[in-house]
């Protein structure tokens, strides 16, 4: 055979798998947030039209949705995803009720903010790393991610089709490539906005959005892979809107660099997805922004068909898809290893928690229960997992890289409303982490009808099932006023002031994640001051009546609230009982005091439950029953003063109803939400209040029982408008009472009402 004919055969032998196969397609995805969900709609539209994509690249959320089709994920797989309360959990930072550890979880406060004392004059001890908690995306990314980091053994060319993520190295100001490691930091860092997100360091490098330097990684595509063929899909807008106000529209403003979106004709296609209507975090639209990814791509089909010879069948795509799924080993992990910290006794707390014996193993579920363990009282900063696997065993190490908060913070709040309920807030907090993790605080309020300090101190025990040991001491002073006019300058008559001083020890114990159990025992000094009606003569003196009372009680409480004050969801039921013994005084302004000793039971069962009728629309209901065996004391007003009172609302916290009062009582009602947009709502409150014998004024001051029960019927209605800060509540309502007649009610207020547990009520 001539050497012509030789070469001729070779030539034809090289160009034969071209000719067979076609050409290799590179799919490129820019960044753009929830924007980038119209990603998800172009790979639809050319799945369903079998073109092939051979090589994914992306940035930020480009790099998220390149990521989810190099794991074999299909597009409507990637939209369920994203839709999941797992996806919102991780682009809100909201943890999920269920997984948080109610054992650990301290008392709520009305702080607005916290500074941590780390030794260092810096802001940083002030403002937060990120808007967005990290700690739901730490734990999604593990289990997201990690058994397809196990599959390709750490090399994106290995994936279902082979991936590559761009960040951004902010201190040496140029983009980084991931084509290897660990595929939930590669995408982590290519999708962390500053200041939305915490930075994650690889090789001790905080990493950044890769949309800062390139937000359309064409050159990698070609660098990296030289496909014949490069579809692009961009869903930037094409001009910067200047005139964006909002904080995150500010910050993409200035840090994102100029990006080139072109693709030249000759390798590919451009498309360009017109999205100026969307922003950043509207994640909530993913069906709208996926349809309209989709329809526009349609459009482009003829012109990719005319240069794309080659096609991929439905049942050849899935035939891959379930070979490369087959190599992905279950997330299940054997061992535990700590870094971060250079404290032993840490590393061998923060090991204990996830409760992994030799030869025992842990599921994702495992890790999830301990993790939020680990993270419910706020002593860890932050906690970055990683899943490393063994080829030889099959199984995962779980490494967790901890950072501990300073032991040392402050907290600075208050409650500012239209009434006589103005608060300033401030306490200071130490808390340490260790086989007897321990916390102090020391708290302070001062406002014109209420002031009080609480010193506290809870000690972790090292005992096989978890205690905890926690002691309180309070002292306060609640006044209540004849008006709760807006603001008035002069001093306003004092009609009740109820004061305690007192000591309480708790022992508690958890039951499952949700709930725990108390035992507690304490003994205070109550007294209080009052006017036997609201028309007597303010100059005169007030009658007293002084309480030294001891009290032990077993407290079970099950809470998955997503919020301490105007909560849309989970649940919350406590029940308590209680012993109570002591002596009362009652010295009247007019006559000798008296002194008895007196001794009863109480038990207190509240429920509250949000049920999600619509996307927008809950309806929550709450229920109260409350039953004593405690005797009227010696003056109605003592006695009302001393009744447990049915409060649901702010406002009815701060007024002083007698209504509402009473030794034994029925109460319930219904609370209708309407979430108008996102930390927004229209909130119907509607309840209905009997005492089980109503106590009424004898004529002599005294107290005396109504006859016959269940006669006397309360309600009360609010209707409130309430928008959710990340540090404060804002609200405006108006309500009415029955009790008494025309009793209605209009304000505002900006804060939480949370005062310091009472004695007798807590």
């Amino acid at each position: 055979m001539s050497l012509s004919k030789r070469l001729f055969l070779l030539m034809c032998f090289c160009i034969f798998p071209y000719i067979v196969y076609g050409q290799r397609v590179g799919l490129v995805l820019s960044g753009g947030g929830a924007k980038g969900i119209a990603h998800i709609g172009l790979i639809k539209a050319l799945e369903e039209n079998n073109i092939p994509i051979d090589y994914v690249a992306g940035t930020s959320m480009g790099a998220i949705v390149a990521a989810f089709y190099a794991m074999g994920y299909t597009p409507d797989e990637m939209l369920r995803l994203i839709k999941s309360k797992e996806f919102a959990s991780w682009s809100t930072g909201e943890i999920d009720p269920s997984y948080i550890y109610y054992f650990r979880k301290h008392d709520p406060s009305p702080a607005f903010i916290s500074f941590k004392l780390s030794g260092t004059k810096s802001l940083s001890n002030v403002l937060p790393e990120s808007f967005i908690n990290p700690l739901p995306m730490n734990l999604g990314f593990l289990e997201l991610f990690s058994p397809y980091t196990a599959a390709c053994h750490e090399d994106f060319d290995n994936l279902f089709v082979p991936f590559r993520a761009v960040a951004s190295d902010v201190y040496e100001k140029k983009a980084v490539v991931f084509s290897s490691g660990d595929l939930g930091d590669a995408v982590r860092a290519s999708m962390t906005f500053p200041l939305v997100f915490k930075p994650i360091e690889i090789d001790s490098v905080p990493m950044f959005d890769g949309g800062i330097y390139n937000n359309f990684p064409v050159d990698v595509m070609i660098r990296d892979f030289d496909p014949d063929f490069i579809i692009g899909s961009n869903v930037t807008n094409e001009k910067r809107d200047r005139q964006k106000k909002d904080v995150i529209g500010q910050i993409e403003n200035m840090v994102m660099q100029e990006t080139d979106y072109t693709i030249p004709e000759e390798i590919g296609i451009s498309i360009h997805t017109d999205l100026h209507n969307y922003e950043l975090l509207d994640f909530p639209k993913a069906d709208e922004i996926m349809k309209k990814g989709y329809e526009n791509t349609l459009k482009f089909i003829p012109q990719i068909k005319a240069r794309v010879q080659r096609e991929e069948s439905k049942q050849e795509r899935e035939n891959k898809r379930e070979s490369f799924k087959k190599k992905i080993p279950p997330l299940i992990f054997n061992d535990i290893e700590v870094t971060g910290t250079q404290s032993n006794r840490i590393k061998n707390y923060i090991s204990r928690q996830f409760d992994l014996r030799d030869g025992d193993t842990l599921n994702i579920e495992d890790v999830k229960k301990s993790y939020y363990k680990l993270l419910s009282d706020a002593r860890l900063d932050d906690l970055i997992p990683h899943a490393l696997y063994n080829d030889s065993t099959q199984k995962y190490t779980l490494s967790l890289q901890g950072k501990m908060r300073p032991k040392h913070s402050i907290g600075f709040g208050g409650y500012i409303s239209s009434g006589n309920t103005n608060l300033i807030y401030l306490d200071i907090k130490y808390q340490t982490l260790r086989a007897l993790s321990s916390s102090l605080i020391l708290n302070g309020y001062v406002g014109r009808s209420y002031y009080s300090g609480r010193f506290g101190a809870r000690f972790e025990l090292p005992t096989h099932m978890p205690t905890y040991l926690k002691i309180n001491g309070v002292v306060s002073r609640k006044k209540y006023y004849e008006s709760e006019e807006l603001f008035k300058i002069e001093e306003l008559p004092t009609f009740i002031a109820t004061n305690e001083s007192y000591l309480k020890i708790h022992f508690g114990t958890p039951v499952g994640i949700p709930a725990r159990v108390e035992v507690s025992s304490g003994y205070g000094y109550l007294w209080d001051t009052y006017y036997p009606t609201n028309t007597y003569d303010y100059t005169q003196k007030a009658d007293r009546s002084s309480y030294w009372i001891g009290i032990s009680s077993i407290d079970f409480d099950y809470n998955t609230l997503n919020a301490p004050v105007y909560a849309t969801e989970g649940s919350r039921y406590r029940i308590i009982g209680s012993v109570v013994y002591g002596n009362e005084t009652y010295s009247p302004a007019w006559a000798p005091k008296q002194s008895k000793f007196r001794t009863w039971l109480q038990l207190s069962a509240k429920a509250e439950h949000y049920f999600p009728m619509l996307p927008q629309i809950t309806i929550g209901i709450k229920g109260e029953v409350f039953a004593s065996t405690k005797k009227r004391l010696q003056s109605y007003t003592g006695t009302i003063v001393q009744a447990p009172g049915f409060t649901p609302t702010p406002h009815s916290q701060m007024v002083f109803n007698e209504g509402f009062h009473a030794n034994q009582y029925v109460a319930g009602g219904i609370m209708p939400i309407y979430k108008i947009i996102k930390n927004l709502q229209l909130r119907g409150e509607f309840y209905a209040f009997s005492p089980f014998r109503k106590i009424l004024r004898g004529d002599h001051y005294n107290a005396i029982y109504a006859d016959g029960y269940f006669t006397h019927i309360e309600f009360l209605g609010e209707l409130s408008l309430v928008y959710k800060f990340p540090f404060a509540t804002l609200s405006a309502f108006g309500n009415y009472y029955t009790y008494p007649s025309k009793n209605w009610n209009f304000g505002f207020a900006l804060g939480f009402l949370l005062y310091n547990p009472r004695f007798l009520y807590p």
